[in-house]
């Protein structure tokens, strides 16, 4: 086995058959290729790709992306400060091709003594794999910090033949919650709308942001919003037939939206919200089912992954499988700078750690949870 980089996008056109046999292969959606190529041209970005090869056949790849960014340093939501990162970042947080530790270390091994950075980004990995004990068990100068303060479910629904099987095979509590919803909301005779071509992006975006604005998250910096960059991205994924946008209308207002995007029979669940004024008809619930049963009966969709979320949420309740996972960062221990940004994110967790213990007694929660629900936050 011999490893080959690579750092130019006109040397990669080779790779694209081996991406997208290798990425099929993993447990939750990976980027594809020309999603790759068109983020490394479109930000003319510095990279490294790594690839494993074997008898003369492609076994395993790992892009690592070079940023000069800001890292933010947030508690609730709220952004305290920002530091200058030189970072790395792991596309796709994953080693495509389900490789040993053994593989993953070597490509490890070389990006560090190749690159300087201050933190190697992995985003959320999933734990017990061998990425994930390959970067716990790396030496030579580095150390693998949490980003997160615990360890987080990563939410999936294996979608059936039809939704009437999906629809059962959910606890009775749950089928009882949303069966009743859906009453509430049907005698609003609701209109459900799918957009998913080039010509749909503007008339989604200005609904949606419309909805999220009256949102909680909105006063907090977050939400989806209708300029430039939004346009880019959502009208570069309709033309290559990946974007799935979903909006409900209650007497022709727009009150909840919801989008992701499909690609390799999987639907990556991106951002949803809902006008709170609509929270007693839970439109925030209806359109999620109305998502479901779409990508059921009119997609080739074989999973519907909602990323990383609580296993009291909204996730949790629609959602039938669940990984373990956890945000990993790669610190550079004989650099100052680069302990003090771990350092930092540990202090951090420590102090939410501590919040949350206090949020955890169940008088709070409940009041909690019924605060969120009053400002349109995805707990429905």
């Amino acid at each position: 086995m011999h490893i080959v980089s690579y750092n130019d996008c006109s040397e990669m056109d080779a790779l694209e058959g081996a991406w997208e046999h290798l990425s099929k292969q993993e447990l939750k959606y990976v980027p594809s290729f020309s999603e790759l190529r068109h983020h490394l041209q479109a930000s003319d970005l510095k990279f490294r790709v790594l690839v494993a090869i074997d008898n003369s056949q492609i076994t395993a790849i790992a892009c690592f992306i070079y940023h000069d960014t800001n890292k933010s340093y947030e508690i609730a939501t709220r952004r305290l400060f920002s530091l200058p990162v030189k970072e790395l970042s792991l596309f796709g947080s994953c080693v495509l091709g389900q490789p040993s530790e053994n593989v993953i270390r070597k490509f490890f091994q070389l990006i560090i003594a190749e690159l300087r950075f201050d933190i190697i980004n992995l985003g959320m990995i999933f734990v017990d794999t061998p990425l994930y004990n390959a970067v716990a068990s790396l030496r030579h100068g580095v150390v693998a910090c949490r980003v997160t303060r615990k360890i987080q479910p990563w939410w999936l629904i294996r979608l059936p033949r039809s939704f009437d099987e999906y629809f059962a095979s959910l606890s009775g509590t749950t089928r009882r919650s949303f069966a009743r919803d859906g009453r509430h909301c049907e005698k609003e005779a609701p209109d459900f709308r799918v957009m998913q071509r080039p010509e749909d992006v503007e008339k989604f975006l200005l609904d949606a942001e419309k909805i999220s604005r009256l949102t909680y998250q909105w006063g907090l910096g977050y939400g989806i919003r209708n300029d430039e960059h939004s346009q880019r991205r959502l009208t570069w994924s309709a033309k290559n037939g990946l974007l799935r946008c979903y909006i409900l209308y209650l007497r022709g207002a727009p009150c909840a939206f919801g989008w992701g995007e499909l690609g390799h029979r999987t639907f990556v669940f991106e951002q949803t919200g809902y006008d709170p004024q609509y929270r007693k008809v839970s439109p925030g619930t209806a359109l999620i089912l109305r998502m479901i049963r779409d990508l059921i009966e009119n997609t080739d969709c074989e999973v519907f992954d909602f990323k990383w979320g609580g296993d009291d949420g909204y996730k949790a309740r629609f959602g039938n499988v669940s990984f373990s996972c956890v945000a990993i960062q790669l610190a550079q221990i004989y650099r100052p700078y680069s302990l003090l940004i771990v350092a930092l994110d540990g202090m951090l967790n420590l102090f939410k750690k501590l919040v949350g213990s206090i949020i955890e007694h169940s008088a709070v929660k409940q009041r909690l949870r019924t605060l969120l629900r009053r400002y349109g936050i995805g707990t429905f």
